[in-house]
This record gives C-alpha cells, sequence and structure tokens, in this order.
C-alpha cells in the first residue's frame, strides 16, 4: 500500500489483485477458490485478433484510474502505459531519467533538486509538457491526501496539506522545461519517490476541466499508449501514441478484459481469448502441471512480503510478541498452503534494498521456546489470541486457521475472527485488530518504503513505538552513503523484528502469470510494475 502508502502495516492484501508496491502499494493477494480442470486448447499461434493488440485479463477497479486517489495493483497495472514520471525505476532497480534529460542535479547540501524536462513532449491530447503541470501533479498529490506524504519532505508541504497555503513553495518554476524542488532535510530516496506511479504528470489544464471525469471518461498522460474507453464491467481500451516521446510502439494496442473469477481468466487464456493473467497461488498447482500451458507460466518475486503483526497496545510485552512469532510454522505455510511457491524469510528487509542483511537465520518455528517465553512474561497456561482475516482474500483465511492448528502446541489458543472489508478498515484505524495478516511491496526501491509503516501513526496500524528505531530511520534518510546506509537499516530491522517482535515476517512469495509465447518485450520492475511499452507480437 499503503504507505505512508496505502495501507497500514497490518497490511491487509490490499484490494484488486495484483501485482505495488508500489508503495504502497502494493500488491496483492485475490480470492482463493478450487481450481477447475480444463481440456481446452492453449493459446493459438499468431497475432491476437485485432492487429497487435495484447488482451490482458483483469478484475474490475470500479474507481477511477487515478493512482493519486486510488492505490489499488490493477489501476496502477493500466495507468502505467498512460502516464509517466519523471523518473523510471529499472528492472534492477535502479534509477533512469524519463520525462527529464538527466536525472536531478542535487546540491551540496542534499536539499535543493534542480531539473530540465525533455523539450516537446506531447500529452495524448496533443498539449506540451510543462515544467507548470509537473508542480500542478505533485500538488494535486497533496491535495488528495491519499499518497500525499511523498512530499512531505517537500519545502510548503505543511501548509498545503493543512490548507494555509495553495502551492507548495519549495517547487519553483523557471521555464517552461526547468523547476527546483527544495526540501526542507536532505532525504536520500527522493530521487526514487519521484519514480513511483503516484507522481504521474497530468496536464493542469485538462485535468482540472476533466474534474470528477478525470479517470474515468477522460486521462491523458504522455506515456505509449492513450485511454480510448473505461467501461465497468467491460474493460478499459487502449491505443498506441503516436507522438509518444520515446517513439511509436509495436503494439497497436492494450486491451483489458474484466474478469474477476482467477479460474475463468486462466480457462480464457487457456481457449485463446486472452494473452496475459496473474495466476493465484490457489490454483497454481493445476495449471503449473498443465502440459498445455506449463512452460507459458512465469515466476516473479515481488520486493516485500507477507507478514503477521501484532498490536503492541494488545500484547505490550516483547517476550509474548516473541512467543506468537515462535509459534508459526511457516515452512507448513510455505509448503502446503502456498504450494511450495514460497520461502521462509531471514529478514523483513526483503534481498535487492539496502538494509538486508543476508547472514540471518530463517524465522522458526519453536512452540517450546515459545511455552517458556510466555511462563516468563506470567502466562504459564498460555494465552488467548484474536486473529482477525478480511473475508474478501481467502488465502489469509487459510493461512489463519492453519497457524490456529499450530499454535496450540505453544499454548496459544488462537481464535480466527473472520470479517468484511468494511469492517476490517474500521477496526484498523480504531485499534480493534489484536493481530493481522496480510503483505507489504515497496512503492520505490528503497529500505525507507519498507520500514516507514511502523514510524508514524497514521499508518501504523501496530501502535508500536520505538524512539532508537525512529531515530535510525531519521538517520537512514539523512545520508546518501551506501555503506552507512546498510548498517542504519540492518540496526533498524533488528530492533522492530529480533528485539521487539513488533511485526513478523510469514514468508516470501512468488507471483506467477501465464503470457502468450508469441509475446516478447514485456516488463516488470522490481516494485512489481507492468510495462508494455517494448512489447512486440511475433507473426
Amino acid at each position: 500500500m499503503k504507505k505512508r502508502f496505502a495501507a497500514a502495516a497490518f497490511l491487509v492484501a490490499a484490494a484488486l489483485s495484483l501485482s505495488a508496491c508500489g508503495g504502497s502499494g502494493q500488491t496483492e493477494t485475490t480470492a482463493a477458490g478450487g481450481a477447475a480442470e480444463s481440456t481446452a486448447a492453449a493459446p493459438a499461434a499468431g497475432a491476437p485478433a485485432g492487429g497487435k493488440v495484447v488482451r490482458v485479463a483483469a478484475v474490475d477497479p470500479q474507481v477511477a484510474l487515478d493512482p493519486q486517489q486510488y492505490t489499488y495493483s490493477i489501476v496502477m497495472k493500466i495507468t502505467d502505459n498512460i502516464t509517466e514520471s519523471l523518473i523510471m525505476t529499472m528492472p534492477d532497480g535502479s534509477l533512469e531519467p524519463n520525462l527529464l534529460t538527466a536525472l536531478p542535479e542535487v546540491s551540496e547540501d542534499g536539499m535543493t533538486y534542480s531539473f530540465e524536462l525533455l523539450p516537446d513532449v506531447k500529452f495524448h491530447n496533443g498539449e506540451t509538457l510543462k515544467a507548470s503541470d509537473v508542480k500542478y501533479s505533485f500538488e494535486r498529490l497533496v491535495k488528495l491526501t491519499k499518497m500525499a506524504t511523498l512530499m512531505e519532505n517537500v519545502e510548503g508541504y505543511k501548509e498545503l496539506a493543512d490548507g494555509a497555503a495553495e502551492e507548495m513553495s519549495g517547487i519553483q518554476v523557471q521555464d517552461d522545461t526547468h523547476f527546483t524542488i527544495k526540501l526542507v532535510k536532505p532525504y536520500a530516496p527522493f530521487a526514487s519517490v519521484l519514480s513511483t506511479g503516484y507522481c504521474a504528470i497530468y496536464p493542469e489544464a485538462a485535468c482540472e476541466e476533466a474534474g470528477d471525469t478525470w479517470g474515468m471518461q477522460v486521462l491523458y498522460g504522455t506515456g505509449p499508449f492513450k485511454m480510448d474507453s473505461y467501461q465497468s464491467g467491460v474493460g478499459v481500451v487502449l491505443s498506441r501514441f503516436d507522438d509518444y516521446h520515446g517513439g511509436a510502439t509495436k503494439l497497436d494496442g492494450l486491451d483489458y478484459k474484466f474478469i474477476e473469477d482467477v479460474n475463468t481468466q486462466v480457462l480464457e487464456y487457456q481457449k485463446g481469448n486472452v494473452d496475459y493473467v496473474d495466476v493465484d497461488p490457489s490454483i497454481y498447482p493445476v495449471y503449473s502441471s498443465n502440459p498445455q500451458i506449463k512452460d507459458q507460466m512465469h515466476g516473479f518475486q515481488p520486493t516485500g512480503n507477507y507478514t503477521l503483526t501484532l498490536n503492541a497496545k494488545t500484547f505490550p510485552d516483547p517476550k509474548v510478541r516473541q512467543a506468537i512469532a515462535l509459534s508459526i510454522d511457516r515452512k507448513s505455510i510455505c509448503e502446503s498452503i502456498l504450494h511450495g511457491t514460497a520461502t521462509v524469510p531471514t529478514s523483513y528487509i526483503p534481498a535487492g534494498i539496502i538494509g538486508h542483511d543476508e547472514t540471518l537465520p530463517e524465522f522458526e518455528y519453536n512452540p517450546e521456546q515459545a511455552k517458556a517465553l510466555l511462563a516468563e512474561a506470567g502466562y504459564p497456561d498460555g494465552i488467548d489470541l484474536r486473529v482477525t482475516v478480511n473475508t474478501k482474500y481467502q488465502g489469509n483465511v487459510a493461512i489463519a486457521t492453519a497457524f490456529q492448528q499450530q499454535a496450540k502446541a505453544a499454548g496459544i489458543r488462537v481464535e480466527v475472527e473472520q470479517v468484511d472489508s468494511a469492517a476490517w478498515s474500521d477496526m484498523k484505524k480504531n485499534g480493534g485488530v489484536d493481530c493481522g495478516i496480510g503483505n507489504w511491496y515497496v512503492d520505490y526501491s528503497d529500505p525507507e518504503s519498507m520500514l516507514y509503516p511502523m514510524t508514524k501513526t497514521d499508518s501504523n496500524s501496530s501502535f508500536w513505538h520505538n524512539a532508537e528505531f525512529d531515530q535510525l530511520l531519521e538517520d537512514g534518510i539523512a545520508t546518501t552513503d551506501p555503506a552507512e546506509r546498510q548498517e542504519i537499516y540492518a540496526k533498524a530491522e533488528h530492533i522492530m523484528t529480533r528485539e521487539d517482535w513488533a511485526t513478523t515476517p510469514l514468508y516470501n512469495e512468488t507471483k506467477f502469470y501465464l503470457l502468450n509465447p508469441k509475446i516478447t518485450g514485456f516488463e516488470m520492475n522490481a516494485t512489481f510494475r507492468m510495462f508494455w511499452k517494448n512489447a512486440d507480437i511475433q507473426q
């Protein structure tokens, strides 16, 4: 989400099928269900009907296609091909200029960023991208509040967020292609933040004129595809933008077909009616063993993890929290529920991000040690634990049910409480969730994107606070030295997951998708975002 971003630290597997996070983010689990056998043929050879148009199975977001307002992964999946940010996160996590001539120049004190836009970049409505559009887009992000804190280190953010000002004083436009952004303090991840889809650049005049229809009937970006239609219950149709600054795409367009049931999505793929499908872990065994399509299935590990997070108000003693962490048989969950597609984690910060400590052991299952810790904490007869799960995500229900059986050996009596999405949101906000299961994927490739939710009251539904941890995160964003940041964030994670046991990782998952073998050039970056601009369909 997630995140300061779109979800809270309990991280309910955020809505609408993923894919970030991205930030989220992002990522996110579809409802589990039984998979039906099928003898349907694999996709027919040749290009999909209608020319070089890739057909993507998707769930209906039922909201505006505007990531500044809605952080659902499906919204990002679609809009990443319509709108663009100033900077791009590459598949390896590195940053490259996108709408800029070069990455921004940073002042010696780390507080002023200078930008130069590419000349003559066109929006889909024919308008030319200007620096004033950038300023407008970032200020709109703050006014809409959902992802506002991405800009919290920009001078003037607080005044704009509080309604005391109409603009952020830190964004200064010099001319149509040059602008600067001044921060209130050094903030190492800032360039990475600007690569998120939430920081997409919109044309000011058109966006204002569209009002509530923006993202529903009207959506203009600078991306390789333009939106032709968005029809609830049907899908979204995109066509090639011939004036794209990166050169016209080889594809004629993208056709997102709304299909709600995960099994039906795969069956439509087998029939040759769609070219891309996310494969839910619940149905992975059936389709991975199908000789017709198993070689068309691709795996990808998103930058993030699934966690179990405890309410520190309910369980203030770290020994109790550690005991609960030791009562989970993660290996069994990975093998039996997730069909071997997930692995037991060693850390909260995932591999590939600064702060990941590869020397740490896997989080273990040790019910006897858990019992001893509970006794030390004053609970020789064990404890009662209520685990609340959102019924929208049946995979989480299955994990909670398995945990219920596993924890008995530690003297922990687990009650699985199933609630709908509305109740979940209310309970989480009001501190009514004692223990939650969910996921968290980064919005940008930086440890701050993983750890930030544990530092702020508005995103920290664990209600855990640790002054040393908070200070380490402040130290981490104030330096750009990789070695220093590695030491800082590794120490911060150790406090969170190995000393205070504020949250504990459950597993690192692998996502799967089916892709028509005739399609080449499809890209998915380190924050689980999907791009079709370099794709082609082989004849």
